[in-house]
């Protein structure tokens, strides 16, 4: 699988960020299946008008799905920049100062979400299929975040769990805290 990547410049006191998330993923078989079933159901609701439009809708939207369509949450698909300097930290305009951090923290997207364990007992496809599905975006869905004021402010996300753990170091280094 492809990972994120992030590129460091150094600018005055600190270091400009760059971050590439991760390329999106379709889940394997899971990723297609879905892509198949929305397409299938498009395709039926047009058949009861013209079956060679029913086609067209079908073949339209499966590729239109296969090209466009990218899980993850909203705040993970984008690329990111931000400044670090050894006083302050600034992200999407803002500036928080080191003081006035709380911490610098790795999360996933998906860790609040309840997991599903599979233990081999027979489950329905759709299950299977969304289970598939939440495990492949969970490896891309990695952000780092900094706590400040009471609030999380998202420095960079959709990477996979070794980018972030480079970019939440070098961060730390950065701010003296490590």
């Amino acid at each position: 699988m492809k990972q994120a990547q992030y590129a460091k410049t150094a600018r005055g006191d600190g270091f400009q960020f760059q971050v590439t998330p991760a390329p999106k993923t379709l889940a394997g078989c899971a990723g297609i299946f879905l892509i198949l079933l929305i397409a299938f159901l498009a395709a039926m609701l047009t058949s009861t008008i013209n079956m060679t439009l029913s086609y067209i809708v079908f073949i339209g939207i499966a590729v239109w799905a296969y090209l466009k369509l990218d899980l993850r949450k909203k705040n993970h698909r984008n690329a990111s920049s931000f400044f670090v300097s050894p006083n302050a930290i600034e992200v999407n305009g803002q500036t928080i100062s080191n003081s006035s951090i709380h911490r610098v923290i790795i999360r996933n997207a998906y860790d609040k979400s309840p997991k599903v364990q599979l233990t081999g007992q027979t489950v329905p496809t759709g299950v299977g299929a969304g289970v598939d599905i939440r495990n492949a975006l969970e490896q891309i869905s990695y952000s780092v975040d900094v706590e400040a004021g009471g609030k999380a402010t998202q420095l960079a996300g959709g990477m996979d769990e070794v980018t972030a753990n480079g970019l939440y170091t070098e961060v730390m280094q950065i701010l003296g805290r490590q």
